[in-house]
């Protein structure tokens, strides 16, 4: 092939390339429900999320989900966009980032369901590998026995995994699975996972009042997590409002026994209770960044009017108040803004 032929190839194919990106970027909607941030997380630092899952599709329905109960409990691959379609917003984000005077800490896939149900997600992560930022994954840990979702998340440097208990009565009653699920091949699948594995390997497991914050499920549990190798097991409780009402974090009491008895059943284990800070960041796209995170769980209402008003979108975001496509509300007496429910389909 002659040089000049190779020289109008390339020169098609950028052409092409960039054409892709206008097209894709043009639709700033799909781009920040699809990918929001950044966002600060309590165990990676400042991060650009991901969540390439349709709304609201789960292989779990757990009664403590911020965003509410699933419309459509699945295990099946449910994704937003295609792996290249995934890397133009991405390098979009990130552009818009840096102009702005930030950086990030890890690429996140996390999202209102299971990361793992998109079968693109090794693809995902390796086109992403460009922009040189470690990827990280939080999985509810449900498809782990199947072999697929495990090498799939071996792509990825960090992966949290998971797990509310061991007791499959428990996990019925907390997690409400799909009904094809088996607890006791996810329980083999993590421990396959956790062998596997090269990079860093955490679990996380929320605490609910009267349910599994006893002695029982954390002795329990604390054998398991030690039989298995990870760098850290975290314990949570619910920060936002919860899919079900009952769905509460444990009393102050009892948080205080259970942290004694998590230090002393849990090797390598840390309590995450209450994140003392919130922050909110947007690029130039307020509303649409804004209403994007909110898919994922409700926000801090001072750190989004802190934002709004040193940024001038302070009329904006009184804007989507008076039409009633945010709400405000309170939990645990803190004040968030959250979709307005006629926007949950």
């Amino acid at each position: 092939m002659s040089t000049e032929t190779k020289s109008w190839l390339k020169s098609k194919m950028e052409s092409l390339c960039t054409k892709l990106e206008k097209h894709i970027l043009s639709n700033k909607n799909l781009k920040c429900k699809v990918v929001f941030g950044p966002v600060r997380s309590r165990r990676l630092g400042l991060v650009l999320g991901i969540n390439n899952l349709k709304k609201k599709v789960c292989s779990y329905d757990c009664i403590y989900c911020p965003v509410g109960e699933k419309s459509c409990c699945s295990i099946c691959t449910n994704n937003c966009l295609s792996p290249h379609e995934l890397y133009f917003s991405v390098k979009n984000k990130i552009d818009e980032i840096k102009k702005s005077g930030k950086d990030i800490d890890y690429i996140l896939f996390a999202g209102s369901g299971d990361p793992a149900l998109d079968s693109n997600l090794s693809q995902e992560i390796m086109i992403l590998r460009k922009f040189r930022y470690k990827i990280a994954a939080f999985t509810n840990s449900a498809l782990l026995w199947n072999d697929n979702i495990q090498e799939n998340l071996m792509y990825a440097d960090y992966v949290s995994l998971k797990l509310d208990t061991t007791d499959e009565e428990t996990w019925l009653k907390i997690n409400r699975p799909h009904q094809r699920l088996r607890y006791n091949l996810i329980l083999n699948g993590i421990e396959q996972f956790s062998k596997r594995f090269k990079g860093t390997l955490t679990t996380e497991t929320m605490l609910i009042k009267n349910i599994n914050d006893n002695e029982t499920e954390i002795e329990q549990l604390g054998k398991y997590l030690n039989s298995i190798d990870r760098a850290t097991s975290y314990f949570m409780t619910p920060i936002y409002q919860t899919a079900k009402s009952y769905a509460v974090s444990p009393d102050i009491e009892t948080l205080l026994k259970l942290s004694e008895v998590i230090k002393e059943k849990v090797s390598k284990s840390e309590m995450l209770c209450c994140p003392e800070t919130e922050e909110f960041f947007a690029t130039d796209d307020f509303e649409n960044e804004l209403i994007g995170l909110l898919e994922m769980h409700p926000v801090n209402e001072i750190a989004v009017n802190t934002f709004a008003r040193a940024n001038t979108k302070i009329n904006k975001l009184n804007e989507l108040i008076e039409l009633k496509l945010i709400k405000q509300l309170e939990h645990n007496g803190k004040k968030y803004y959250a979709l307005d429910e006629s926007l949950q389909i």
